[in-house]
This record gives C-alpha cells, sequence and structure tokens, in this order.
C-alpha cells in the first residue's frame, strides 16, 4: 500500500466531513486507506463517518488521549509506504497526494514533507514551512523580532521568511497540520512523542527526523486549506499556555540537557508575558471604539471651552469626569458598542445622556451636574465624536468595525444555477435575509482571467460573501481562486455537494442553525446586558423587599439562596428548560431559577420542550421575562 491519510478528530463534524470527501477524491487511482481517529467527541462525528464513509477506517476512541497518542494509534495499524497526519479542518486539492508521492519516491532521503497552506481566506500560512526553535529563533519571535523583519535569515529564521513561498527547499520542522511521513523514517526515528498532549509534537518529530539522518522538505506545488484552530482560537489565553507548555517541554528534552536552564526559563516567562499580552490586546481590540470615543469627547469639549469662554468654568476637574463617564456610561446602555456599530445607537445615547445630565441639573442633585446650556454641549460633543468615530472606523476598514449590518450580506455564488440557488436559499435562512445576490457561472470560474473577473465583481457591487459550489468546481479550482482573491477583503465559503451546509472561517452554516436576527437573540450583545441588568434589579428589589416578599414564597430558604446566586452571576431568573435537546445548537445561558415551559404552566413534553426553548433563544424579551417571574412569584425558591 502506498499511503495512510491519518485524521484526528474531536468535535468539528462538518469541517471533517468535508475533508473525507475532498481526502477521497485525492486517492483516486492511488492504493491507500484513511484512518479517523476520534477522541470522544460528541457532536455526532463518529455516526456521520460510519454512516457517509463507511470505507473509513474508524477508531473511537472511550477518552480524549490527545493529538500525539491518537496519530500513534493509526500509524502502528498503518502498513503503507507513507503516512499523512492530517488536520480535519483541512481541503486538500486533487493532485496533492500524487504531487507528494512522486516527489518523495524521487527524493529517498527526504523523512517528511509539508505542502504549502492557506487559511480560509486565501492568505499563505506562514507555518508552512519553519525553522527550529532554537533559543535565539524562539527568544527573536517571543520579543517581536520575528514579526518586525520576517524576511530576515536571523531574526525571521521561526518561519524561514527569507525562502519564498512558491519554492520547493528543505525545511527544518513540518506542520502537524499536514505532515507527509516515509514509513520507513517513522520505524528508525521513533513515532510522536505522547508527552505532548497538543503542540509541539510535529516539532519534536521533525527535529528527531533530521537527527536521523533524513531530510524534511517544503512543497508548495501541492496545496490545501487549513482552516487553523477551530477547535483552539490562536488569540485565546488557553492557546497561549498549552501552546508555549508545549515549547518548554521540547526545550527541556532537546536543549536544557546540553545547555543551561536560561532557555527553559525563557519560555516559562514568555507563558505568562504573552498570556498578558493576549488579554491586553484583546481588551485593546474590543474597546476602540469606547477609547476613541472618549478621545473625541474631550477634544470637543475642550475646543468648545476655548471659543466658548462662559462654559470653560464648566468644564474642568471633577466635572469633566462625571459628564464623560455619564455620557460613555449611556453609550455602554443603549448598545452603541455593539457589533455592527449603529450610528443610530449613538443618536439615542447622545439623547440619553442630556437628558440624564438636564434632569440632574434642573432637580439640583449636586454642584456636579449640568445646568441645560452645558449638558447640551456635552450632548452635542458626544454625538458629534461618536458619529464621526464610527465613519472613520467604517472608512478605514477596521474590523469588526464596519457600519455595514450582519445580516442582509451581498452574496456572489460560484456554480451552477442550480446549485447556487439551493447555496443562497440557505444562507437567506441562515443570514435572516440577503443583501444583493450575484451568480457566476462554473464554466466561467474555470476559464482564463476568472479571478480578475471576480475580484472586479466583488469591488465593483460591495460583495460580502464569495461562495463556492463544491458540487461544480474542482477542490483545486477553489483554493486556486481563493488564494487569487485573497486581498478582496471578502469571505470565501464553501457550498458541499450534499446541500447540506456552508462551510467557511469559523463558520458552519445548515438548516440546523438558528435563524434569528441579531437583536432579538437571546445571545445578542444587546440581550445578554438587558437580561443581566434584569436579573441584577429584580434581585435588588428583592432583597429590598425580603422581610415582606419571602412570605409570599413556598421556599423561602432557596428564594434566599437564589437571591444571592443571581447577583454572583451563577444563576439567572428565566433560563431554558433543562432536558435541553443536543442536535439544537442553543447559545449557552445561566441555569435559570425558573423556565419558558413550566412559568407558562405547559407539560414538558419533548416537542413542547424543543419549542419553547427555540423560541427562547430567536425572540428574547425583557418584559416576556418580567411577566414569567411575576407571575411565578411563589416559585422562585425553587
Amino acid at each position: 500500500m502506498k499511503l495512510s491519510v491519518i485524521i484526528v478528530n474531536y468535535n468539528v463534524r462538518a469541517y471533517l466531513e468535508q475533508c473525507l470527501r475532498t481526502v477521497f477524491e485525492a486517492l483516486h487511482g492511488i492504493e491507500g486507506e484513511v484512518f479517523v481517529v476520534d477522541n470522544l467527541s460528541t457532536d455526532g462525528s463518529v455516526e456521520m463517518v460510519r454512516e457517509k464513509f463507511p470505507q473509513v477506517r474508524l477508531m473511537a476512541n472511550t477518552e480524549n488521549v490527545g493529538f500525539s497518542r491518537a496519530n500513534n494509534q493509526a500509524i502502528r495499524e498503518s502498513r503503507a509506504e507513507y503516512v499523512v497526519l492530517l488536520n480535519p479542518d483541512t481541503v486538500v486539492e486533487e493532485e496533492v497526494f500524487r504531487k507528494v508521492i512522486a516527489f518523495l519516491d524521487a527524493h529517498p532521503k527526504a523523512g517528511g514533507l509539508g505542502v504549502k497552506m492557506i487559511d480560509g481566506t486565501g492568505r499563505f500560512l506562514p507555518e508552512s514551512k519553519r525553522g527550529l526553535p532554537t533559543p535565539a529563533v524562539a527568544f527573536y519571535k517571543i520579543i517581536g523580532l520575528t514579526r518586525l523583519f520576517p524576511r530576515s535569515k536571523v531574526f525571521g529564521r521561526y518561519h524561514l521568511g527569507h525562502l519564498r513561498e512558491n519554492e520547493a527547499a528543505p525545511i527544518e520542522i513540518l506542520s502537524g497540520a499536514c505532515m507527509f511521513l516515509r514509513k520507513r523514517t517513522l520505524d528508525k526515528v521513533g513515532l510522536l512523542d505522547e508527552s505532548f498532549f497538543m503542540y509541539g509534537e510535529d516539532i519534536d518529530l521533525s527535529y528527531r527526523i533530521t537527527l536521523g539522518g533524513y531530510e524534511n522538505w517544503y512543497l508548495p506545488e501541492a496545496r490545501i486549506i487549513h482552516y487553523k484552530g477551530e477547535s483552539t482560537k490562536k488569540s485565546s489565553v488557553n492557546y497561549v499556555f498549552v501552546f508555549y507548555n508545549a515549547m518548554a517541554i521540547f526545550a527541556k528534552k532537546h536543549f536544557t540537557r546540553r545547555r543551561t536552564d536560561s532557555f527553559s526559563l525563557l519560555i516559562n516567562g514568555s507563558i505568562y508575558l504573552s498570556a498578558a499580552g493576549a488579554i491586553v490586546v484583546r481588551f485593546l481590540r474590543r474597546a476602540l471604539p469606547l477609547m476613541l470615543d472618549g478621545l473625541s469627547l474631550f477634544a470637543l469639549r475642550g475646543l468648545a471651552g476655548a471659543l466658548l469662554p462662559g462654559m470653560a468654568a464648566a468644564g474642568g476637574g471633577a466635572n469633566v469626569l462625571l459628564h464623560a463617564l455619564v455620557m460613555l456610561g449611556c453609550f455602554g446602555l443603549v448598545g452603541a458598542y455593539d457589533l455592527p456599530l449603529r450610528l443610530v445607537k449613538v443618536v439615542k445615547g447622545a439623547l440619553l445622556a442630556w437628558a440624564v445630565l438636564l434632569v440632574g441639573g434642573l432637580l439640583d442633585l449636586g454642584p456636579l451636574w449640568s445646568a441645560p446650556s452645558v449638558a447640551l454641549l456635552w450632548a452635542g460633543a458626544m454625538l458629534a465624536g461618536g458619529v464621526g468615530v464610527r465613519l472613520l472606523l467604517h472608512a478605514v476598514g477596521i474590523k469588526p468595525f464596519g457600519l455595514r449590518t450582519l445580516d442582509r450580506k451581498r452574496v456572489l455564488s460560484v456554480g451552477s444555477r442550480e446549485e447556487s440557488r439551493h447555496a443562497l436559499a440557505l444562507l437567506w435562512q441562515t443570514h435572516f435575509g440577503l443583501g444583493r445576490q450575484m451568480q457566476l457561472d462554473a464554466a466561467e470560474a474555470e476559464g482564463a482571467g476568472a479571478g480578475e473577473r471576480i475580484r472586479t465583481t466583488v469591488r465593483r457591487n460591495g460583495i460580502d460573501e464569495v461562495v463556492f459550489c463544491a458540487k461544480d468546481l474542482r477542490w483545486g479550482r477553489i483554493i486556486a481562486l481563493m488564494e487569487e482573491l485573497r486581498h478582496t477583503r471578502a469571505t470565501f465559503k464553501i457550498a458541499q455537494p450534499a446541500r447540506e451546509f456552508i462551510i467557511g472561517p469559523s463558520t458552519i452554516e445548515s438548516l440546523q442553525d438558528l435563524m434569528i436576527l441579531d437583536e432579538h437573540a437571546v445571545s445578542s450583545a444587546g440581550a445578554r446586558r438587558r437580561k443581566r441588568l434584569m436579573d441584577i434589579g429584580l434581585a435588588l428589589i428583592f432583597l429590598v423587599t425580603l422581610p415582606i416578599g419571602i412570605w409570599f414564597v413556598r421556599d423561602r430558604g432557596g428564594f434566599v439562596r437564589n437571591l444571592f446566586r443571581v447577583l454572583r452571576g451563577e444563576r439567572s431568573w428565566i433560563g431554558y428548560f433543562p432536558a435541553l435537546d443536543p442536535s439544537l445548537r442553543l447559545p449557552r445561558l445561566r441555569p435559570g431559577v425558573l423556565d419558558p415551559v413550566r412559568s407558562d404552566h405547559l407539560q414538558p413534553m419533548p416537542l413542547v420542550v424543543q419549542r419553547m426553548n427555540l423560541e427562547y433563544a430567536k425572540d428574547y424579551r425583557v418584559l416576556e421575562d418580567l411577566r414569567r417571574v411575576l407571575g411565578n412569584f411563589s416559585r422562585l425558591g425553587g
């Protein structure tokens, strides 16, 4: 047998199904086999493989044994000349396996090989070719020199930035996302080190391959899509800890025996520095509109004070700070920082802040509150600044701060008229409507100059999403077009041949998804904020009136406990009925003291429970929560 394809899966069912489709097309005419090792997925992955791909050699583990151990299970069963370790969130073009096998057959010293990988936006992934993370290389990456000088032979060695991305070359480290290995080489140097649970095992094995006298190669003629991190987001603090801990294991194993422990200390120190950096970067990115609003507010208020000397006396010290906090707080209350940004919410926030300052001044609540003219000045400054900030963010194109709504997207479908119709119909439902819809025939997408035609169409029509119909286009052609169109800012998605779902970067859209308008979804930022404010407000009211209210509750002790659980954020007054259907991907909520089923005095039959839970998730209303809480006050101790 020539090739064994080994895929380790954990809860990425749709990506796995797409990957297997492409793998079997690429294996056509090659003597090969496919292993899927499942690490106790709960999303129906195992059942899907058994039903749709019976030819797969499935290994369903009863625990999550990690990446290394799971791959080793299949490698030990393989009798092929070559094995490829492939992530489930990948798409391989039809000729990948033939190209790689031909290269390995012609280069007997090659023990391992990596291919050119692009992400779901069509951009080249630099980890397709990597250098050995020696102490110096790791140090340059940790302090940021690698990012500043990516092409340098010295500072950019972590991703071998000096090597051209479209030229084959020997490299030091292969990526575990797609790692071709000669079985004879593994017999000599050993399998994956199982002390690595996730990350780092590819670096360790690649290094041992070179120590064993073999070479690792980068072959850009073979291309794949790697959606990259569907189960672990690279920006998460958890990823930072897992990744750098893997680096620490590698350093201790290969470097600190011959050198000092300084490298190990450097790696361990970088774990905490990078984790702190990830938290700070995520906060700053999310808080960007808030910070710009604050800056614009003070700048405009200062300008007004200079132009209107009579106002200057009202603009200093604690007065300024109070007004700024009131204005920004009002913006937050009306959802002016929720995505997508909306200008109408800026108007609402400015009006609310003006009303708050005006009422405070008229009632003479204290020396810090404003006279009517000053309140109007602050509100005007906030309105002008807020609108200006959002128009600037939209014009610059800083994601995700555009003013375009997240529904009503403009979509270009590339494929036959029939497949495009089905793809657009599915998107219409999962997007709750679409904006402009266009279609490009598959024959045009295969012809010369197709990439330029699509690029022109995207730019002229403001296309948000380009959907490729996999039933009409070769996988290799889809990959080529995505790479060619990577600078258009459009999102690329692939409509599956079976018409069941559409896959994009970090998105899976199917008829099982919740089809909801964002402003009504219980998972939207505005709904979460309103729900939490209602929970806290009711809890505080119940706490103040406890000497009276407690006599109207059946379980008085439970009522008091629930008050403090809600205040601590452990529970909500209203949540889902607890018997959830696992096939429904409902947004997560805190456990509820009450639920929509029993609070409306309905029988908890399966269909009733499913309907009520779905309705609650899709169409959340604060007044409905209040009605249920007040109408079932006696049961709040449950």
